[in-house]
């Protein structure tokens, strides 16, 4: 990327807004309004409230009456989890569908001075209009939309205004550790939709807009990032990283301006280099590059960031009639057809990968997705050869590493993962035949050995939590005696959060999935840190570590040895 000094004048005048202030929950006296603690076997956040990824993508068809924006909270759980009362207060309605948030819902006018609205119930509340309830009570249990319960089972919570009209975060309303819930428990990151007009706007779980029914939209956005209009890119594949020695010591260092950024970026190659997007209200942002130790750091292209290969070195840029430029770093272009997908490179850059499926009406409905791979013939300036390698309903397909697919299907809320060796034309079933119930989080390791994910919910409580499995014929799926949120060191170690939504900072350890080797790198009392929004990443060399701190909502590095 060239330098484009021109835009340093109006991205650095971002320093001088200062170091935003995350929001706090005001003692409203208001609780959770779920009965159980969250964890794996209970329940866990879904989508957050406000500016999210998803809002935006459906903001036309299930959000234009809130301004575009997820006007609620939404909580994953199986279909009949307790509810109870948030506050003490008086039962408003039962059932009215003027409210939305079918089959069906409960609305509870608070003494805090609030409207709490409960959607998406089981079946109708036993509750009457006029019934008083305190803080605590049950008051229904939870469901699911598609009235299926293996569809999109979850609670949608708001909080509204006594005249129906405002909803408010409930992040700023109830005061519990939001971001512990962030990071394990969302559909995925990132969470929040970004405005490259305005890169620093409702970027965190605390940072979120009132919302008044049927006011102007509030995220028609010229510049949106990620921009998944058109598709989303399959997650490139893990680059092998050397093995480390199991660390002793973390240190934390502040690496950006106060209030920047979220969502910043490791190099591919480079384990020393940073990048992050940041810019003034009103101006482009820009993408800068830090280094880190020294804090320089250099202003690069306007945002937003070319879409990349694993390795750094092919850029994927849409062009048209679906078909999409594979640029390589001496600008020399291979057009590849996908019919308008987008294609995902192996580890090798050898091969293109990329899935379609017939056009789906209903969301309840299963989806035949299909997925092809073709090969590069760098030397005649072409890709040949594509072939549909799989076949599998409601899922999609990733890169394990140079020749092998990660393939998922979906039945219900059951999940079958398999190995397709795309050269050979090898295909086994992954770990358990019949699949995973409510599998969520599956990432591969460096150079693809064994995967890691979690299992909610399961039928025996104590099953549901932390697994990994090796991705070779065979090989059964291991229960870890810890849950959190994680991200890969090298091969075999990874560094995690624990789970803990009563504890103020997080503490970060590691863990060695052969050996069992577990220790803590961090101690809260003396370096406290809180992740916030599920934002933190690791360097190429998995010796460090990026985060935005929930205090300054500034990008930090811890340094592992």
């Amino acid at each position: 990327m060239r330098v484009v000094t021109s835009l340093l004048a109006s991205c650095l005048l971002a320093i001088s807004l200062g170091i935003a202030t995350p929001a706090v929950a005001q003692d409203s006296g208001l609780r959770l309004p779920m009965a159980d603690a969250p964890g794996a076997a209970t329940w866990l956040l879904g989508q957050p409230y406000g500016n999210t990824i998803g809002a935006f993508l459906r903001g036309d068809e299930w959000y234009r009456a809130g301004q575009r924006l997820h006007f609620g909270m939404d909580f994953s759980m199986p279909c009949g989890s307790p509810l109870v009362a948030v506050g003490d207060g008086t039962v408003m309605f039962t059932d009215d569908m003027g409210f939305g948030s079918a089959p069906h819902n409960l609305i509870l006018r608070l003494d805090a001075g609030y409207v709490a609205l409960y959607g998406h119930l089981l079946q109708p509340p036993t509750l009457a209009p006029g019934d008083r309830v305190a803080a605590g009570d049950p008051v229904g249990l939870s469901g699911d939309p598609d009235e299926t319960c293996d569809s999109r089972p979850h609670l949608h919570f708001e909080m509204r205004s006594l005249d129906y009209q405002t909803t408010y975060n409930p992040a700023a309303l109830i005061p519990v550790n939001w971001h512990a819930l962030t990071a394990i428990g969302s559909f995925g990151y990132p969470q929040f939709q970004q405005d490259l007009d305005n890169a620093r706007q409702w970027m965190s779980i605390d940072d979120q807009p009132d919302v008044r029914f049927w006011g102007q939209p509030l995220n028609l956005y010229a510049a949106p990032y990620p921009d998944y209009r058109g598709g989303s890119p399959p997650a490139n594949p893990p680059l092998a990283r050397a093995p480390l020695p199991m660390p002793t010591t973390a240190t934390l260092a502040r690496l950006a301006f106060g209030g920047c950024c979220a969502g910043a970026w490791w190099d591919a190659r480079d384990p020393g280099l940073v990048y992050t997007i940041d810019g003034s209200p009103g101006q482009r942002a820009a993408i800068f590059a830090w280094q880190v130790g020294t804090g320089d750091f250099t202003l690069l292209d306007e945002a937003p960031p070319p879409y990349l290969s694993a390795d750094g070195t092919m850029r994927v840029v849409r062009r048209w009639e679906g078909q999409f430029g594979l640029i390589d770093t001496n600008g020399t272009e291979t057009l590849i057809q996908t019919g308008g997908a987008f294609p995902s490179l192996s580890r090798d850059n050898a091969l293109a990968m990329w899935t379609s499926s017939a056009p789906n009406t209903s969301l309840d409905a299963e989806s035949d997705v299909t997925v092809w791979v073709a090969e590069s013939d760098a030397a005649n300036g072409r890709w040949v050869n594509a072939r549909a390698v799989a076949l599998t309903t409601d899922g999609g397909a990733s890169w394990i590493d140079d020749r092998r697919l990660l393939v998922t299907g979906r039945d219900g809320l059951v999940t079958r993962l398999s190995v397709v060796d795309v050269i050979s034309g090898e295909t086994f079933v992954l770990g358990d035949p019949n699949g995973y119930f409510r599998i969520r989080g599956i990432s591969i390791a460096p150079g693809g050995g064994r995967l890691l994910f979690y299992l909610m919910n399961q039928p025996d409580p104590a099953a549901s939590g932390m697994y990994t499995i090796e991705t070779t014929p065979g090989t059964i799926a291991v229960r870890l005696p810890w849950f959190g949120a994680w991200r890969w060191r090298d091969a075999e170690t990874v560094y995690y959060l624990p789970f803990d939504d009563a504890a103020g900072s997080h503490t970060l350890r590691v863990t060695d999935l052969t050996t069992g080797e577990d220790r803590a790198l961090t101690d809260p009392t003396v370096t406290p840190f809180t992740v916030a929004n599920g934002d933190w990443g690791v360097s190429a060399d998995g010796t460090r570590l990026t985060f935005t701190d929930a205090r300054d909502r500034t990008t930090w590095v811890i340094t592992v040895e």
